[in-house]
């Protein structure tokens, strides 16, 4: 790879995991965090994702050259609509605009979505328009026609960040740019209680029940790390569910040939 691979949220979970891999593997990481990645070997730039002014700094003390990036910093629905949608939709675009001029044909931005995604309730319109905010102003106007609490604006903002991948994918394709979305069900992270909270004890059980088991960081680290690698340079502009076959277990509860499936 050409230079360093930034990986935002690299301070503790699923972040940490991908940097974590992508060292081990002999790539040179760049963390993007509030918080200090512990790994030795990987160098943290302090980045607030809500101001983009610290946005903006933190891109100054980035190289000019960048291999590729992963946008896995987020907050959860515990937080403030606005803080959400700040964070989760408008930084990770203002972080990734940024660097794409210091990225190569051959590179690749992969964005934390989640399946969570599939529980927003605004319109296809709406979340056009909200894909057409650049700031805070436009962000507090939006919310003002659209209101949403921090659970909604959680699934609403990864919503539009599956849908803004697949258009910076189009964007990209004659630069040899790949642009794609790792979606993962709940994974065992700090932040996990907040996602109780947030979503419902009983949604998250529920999910737990049907596939076993909550998801880890290094499993959902696993497909981020080959998605920003060049084996997979045929992937482009897709979504990639990670969610330990939930999708699987909620068609099948409503298909009326399950129970008479032979193996």
């Amino acid at each position: 790879m050409n230079g360093p691979v930034v990986v935002t949220g690299a301070g503790s979970g699923i972040g940490l995991a991908v940097a974590e891999q992508l060292h081990r593997a002999g790539t040179s990481v760049i963390g993007l965090d509030r918080r200090s990645c512990p790994l030795d070997g990987v160098h943290t730039v302090e980045c607030d994702l809500s101001d983009p002014a610290s946005i903006d700094a933190a891109a100054a003390e980035l190289p000019s050259s960048i291999a590729a990036l992963a946008n896995v910093a987020g907050v959860p629905g515990t937080v403030p609509a606005q803080m959400v949608l700040a964070v989760n939709l408008l930084g990770a675009r203002r972080l990734t605009e940024t660097l794409l001029p210091r990225m190569a044909g051959g590179s690749a931005v992969v964005n934390v979505a989640s399946v969570a995604a599939n529980r927003n309730t605004q319109s296809p319109e709406a979340i056009d328009e909200l894909l057409r905010v650049r700031d805070i102003e436009a962000l507090e106007h939006w919310l003002r026609a659209h209101p949403l609490d921090g659970p909604a604006a959680y699934d609403t903002s990864k919503r539009a960040l599956v849908d803004w991948t697949q258009l910076l994918a189009a964007k990209l394709t004659g630069r040899g740019i790949r642009a794609l979305s790792v979606s993962p069900g709940p994974v065992e992270t700090p932040i996990l209680a907040d996602f109780e909270a947030s979503m419902g004890t009983e949604a998250m059980q529920r999910s737990q029940a049907a596939v076993g088991r909550h998801g880890y960081p290094y499993e959902i680290a696993a497909v981020v790390a080959f998605a920003l690698s060049p084996a997979a340079s045929w992937l482009n502009g897709i979504d990639i569910p990670v969610e330990g076959g939930l999708y699987a277990t909620r068609a099948a509860a409503n298909s009326p040939v399950f129970e008479g499936l032979t193996l």
